[in-house]
């Protein structure tokens, strides 16, 4: 990559965001995270100081857009831009959702994706950008409807992305890191079967041992970013527990 080549990531405080970080960095790419929480994100920085630069701010506001776009160095291209961060929250009935908190799920969920994306678009030339996708997308699951409705936008969005850019050689991927052990997670497993009435299922896969380290998903979103070919990278929402790849970047088992 040329030395003016940048990534860009957001939520990239905790969980996946910061493990495809230091993936990336390990690479000698240079990273640019951000979040919300500065602490969070200077555990991040810390992780390598030389490639990783964190700028905290909200994506989901405009403001927070444009502090982000202002911490790029003004010749870098953006390579790589991952729509990372999310909100899982409201989660319940739909009878007791809460208008602003539903707002508040797709302005992070799916406002700021596009329209980080689209303040980037003149750095983005012949780059990549991954949105992080869940099965929430393709299936109703009870208690999460703003989340289930959230990531159905942002999977029909990958795909505008492509029919609109790709002839600028912008490309998108949408990409499911199956359930991963991160914080949002530990979220899920706090709430009562009266809200979210299948919690169980991830108390057990916990129990079990079955969660993906952010760090395993994390050398699978590496290996899409940078090593999957042009006409295969947006040609598929690729899926971790899809086991046809993993020989190619040494998943489970491989």
């Amino acid at each position: 990559m040329a030395q003016r080549d940048w990534a860009v990531i957001t939520g990239g405080g905790t969980g996946i965001g910061r493990a495809l970080a230091a993936e990336l960095a390990g690479h000698g790419i240079s990273v640019l995270v951000t979040g919300r929480r500065e602490a969070e994100l200077e555990t991040t920085r810390a992780l390598d100081p030389q490639h990783i630069h964190v700028q905290p701010t909200d994506v989901a506001e405009a403001r927070g857009r444009e502090r982000l776009c202002a911490a790029l160095p003004r010749e870098a291209r953006v390579a790589y831009l991952v729509h990372n961060a999310g909100v899982l929250d409201p989660i319940g009935p739909i009878g007791e959702l809460e208008p602003q908190a539903w707002r508040q799920n797709m302005a992070v969920n799916v406002e700021a994706p596009l329209f980080l994306t689209q303040a980037l678009l003149p750095r983005l030339d012949e780059g990549r950008i991954m949105h992080v996708s869940s099965g929430a997308a393709h299936r109703p699951i009870a208690g999460w409807s703003a989340y289930c409705a959230a990531k159905a936008a942002l999977f029909m969005l990958y795909r505008c992305i492509n029919a609109e850019l790709n002839e600028r050689r912008i490309l998108c991927a949408s990409l499911r890191p199956g359930v991963v052990d991160t914080p949002m997670q530990a979220h899920v497993r706090e709430q009562s079967e009266e809200r979210f009435p299948t919690v169980e299922r991830f108390r057990t896969l916990k129990r079990e041992g079955q969660l993906h380290p952010p760090q395993e998903v994390a050398k699978f979103m590496s290996w899409v970013l940078r090593e999957v070919s042009d006409g295969a990278f947006p040609a598929r929402e690729w899926d971790i527990d899809d086991t046809t790849h993993h020989e190619l970047w040494g998943g489970p088992g491989a």
